[in-house]
C-alpha cells in the first residue's frame, strides 16, 4: 500500500483539495491502493493510517511525502513518523520514498506548467484545464493555517 503524507492544515478547504486528489487516485488505481496521512494539524496521522492498514492485513507500506524537497519537513518531521511506524510494526516492511518533488516526472510536469505560464500567463491555466483561479484568496487563511 502507498501512503501519501501531506503537511496538513486546519483549513478544511485545503484538506478538501488534497483529499480530492487522493480520491481521484483511489478511483483510478483501486480502493486500498493509496491512502492519505497528514504530518501535522489534522488526522489521520501516519501511524493512524499504518495501524488501519496492518489491521486489514497489509504487510508492505510505502510512504511518499507530498513535499518538494527532502530537506526541512521530510528530514525533520516525516522521517521520525516513519520510524515511529517501523517501531510500532517491526514485522511490516516500511519504505520511505523520496519526496514527490524529487521525482523526474514531477519536475518535467512542473517545467511544462511553468514554461506555458511564463510564455502565456493568461492562457496557460485555461490550456491546462483549470476551471477556476486556484490561488489562495485573501483573508484569514492565506497560504497557511494559524
Amino acid at each position: 500500500m502507498l501512503i501519501l503524507i501531506a503537511h496538513g492544515s486546519r483549513n478544511p478547504r485545503w484538506r478538501t483539495s488534497v483529499e480530492g486528489v487522493v480520491d481521484s487516485l483511489q478511483r483510478e488505481l483501486g480502493p486500498g491502493t493509496v491512502r492519505l496521512a497528514y504530518m501535522d494539524c489534522t488526522p489521520p496521522t501516519l501511524l493512524d493510517v499504518a495501524s488501519q492498514a496492518v489491521a486489514e492485513g497489509v504487510s508492505n507500506l510505502r510512504v511518499l511525502p507530498l513535499f518538494l524537497a527532502e530537506e526541512g519537513h521530510v528530514e525533520r518531521d516525516v522521517q521520525p513518523l516513519v520510524e515511529e511506524v517501523r517501531s510500532a510494526f517491526p514485522d511490516i516492511a516500511v519504505e520511505h520514498l523520496p519526496p514527490v518533488g524529487q521525482h523526474p516526472e514531477f519536475r518535467e510536469a512542473l517545467a511544462r506548467i511553468v514554461g506555458r505560464t511564463a510564455r502565456d500567463p493568461a492562457g496557460a491555466s485555461r490550456e491546462a484545464g483549470w476551471e477556476e483561479d486556484v490561488r489562495p484568496k485573501p483573508g484569514r487563511w492565506g497560504w497557511w493555517a494559524p
